[in-house]
């Protein structure tokens, strides 16, 4: 299925019955990346949105030394990941099961990313 963070950021607006004028605000403030090919991260907004919509997502806790900029990790998750996915302070909030399994199972985002999707 190929999705696009337009074509997501529609249908939210859709489901929260706003007016489609509202849409270059609402994608503005939602995704951190708003090029047509950027990557799915969203900001506090957007993911605040998805919560308040009930969409299901999956946390994973960051180790209290964790760099929060780790530039690598979230270049790392911009061009893996193909789901919108929030990178906060203390968290990593994925919304695709697949993807939130697959770092549960090997438990470091960075060993994850390394070995993830290799093609």
């Amino acid at each position: 299925m190929n999705r696009s963070k337009e074509e997501l950021t529609q249908h939210l607006l859709e489901l929260l019955e706003c007016n489609p004028t509202e849409y270059k605000s609402a994608f503005s403030s939602w995704w951190y990346n708003t090029r047509d090919h950027g990557g799915w991260r969203l900001t506090a907004t957007g993911f605040t949105i998805l919560k308040q919509l009930e969409f299901e997502f999956w946390n994973f806790e960051l180790p209290e030394d964790w760099k929060r900029y780790n530039k690598r990790v979230m270049l790392g998750l911009d061009r893996k990941l193909s789901w919108p996915y929030y990178y906060g302070k203390h968290r990593i909030s994925f919304f695709n099961s697949k993807d939130a399994m697959m770092l549960n199972l090997v438990g470091n985002v960075e060993e994850w990313l390394a070995n993830n999707f290799d093609q």
